[in-house]
């Protein structure tokens, strides 16, 4: 929220200063792309950290917070060590989507701080190849 609250007053300032609009479009696209790199550079290290990682067979343990964010997270116990999830969990369906009931599979990072259950393996390959892919397509178009 106070992003947008910074942004709004440096757009305003901008106008008041008499800035052409279309600069405040080429600044807004240039955020915006630059958000856009960030997400894949992030996804593809995950995609590569995730690969690298080991399967192993856990039980869900509890929704908790995060170690090293302010976000709640999925806990996995792996040969009973408790290991948190790498991304947030899904705030919807948790009875559903998380089940201590049943043994999951997950893959135990190199250096076993953290798991990544099959949400976030999905989210990591499909945001790696959707960003690879778009990167690509960006491409071929400025080339042409």
């Amino acid at each position: 929220m106070e992003i947008i609250i910074i942004i709004a007053v440096i757009v305003v300032l901008c106008l008041m200063l008499g800035v052409k609009k279309i600069y405040l479009v080429f600044a807004a696209l240039a955020l915006i792309a630059l958000a856009y790199a960030a997400t894949v550079i992030l996804l593809s290290f995950f995609f590569v950290v995730m690969i690298t990682s080991k399967k192993h067979t856990a039980s869900f343990s509890r929704i908790d917070q995060s170690p090293r964010s302010r976000f709640k997270v999925a806990w996995y116990t792996v040969d009973g060590k408790e290991y948190p999830n790498i991304f947030p969990e899904e705030g919807f369906m948790q009875n559903k989507l998380y089940r201590s009931d049943k043994e999951c599979t997950v893959l135990l990072s190199r250096n076993q701080k953290y798991v990544f259950d099959k949400f976030s393996a999905a989210t990591c390959t499909i945001g790696f190849i959707l960003g690879i892919g778009t990167v690509i397509a960006i491409v071929m178009i400025l080339i042409k």
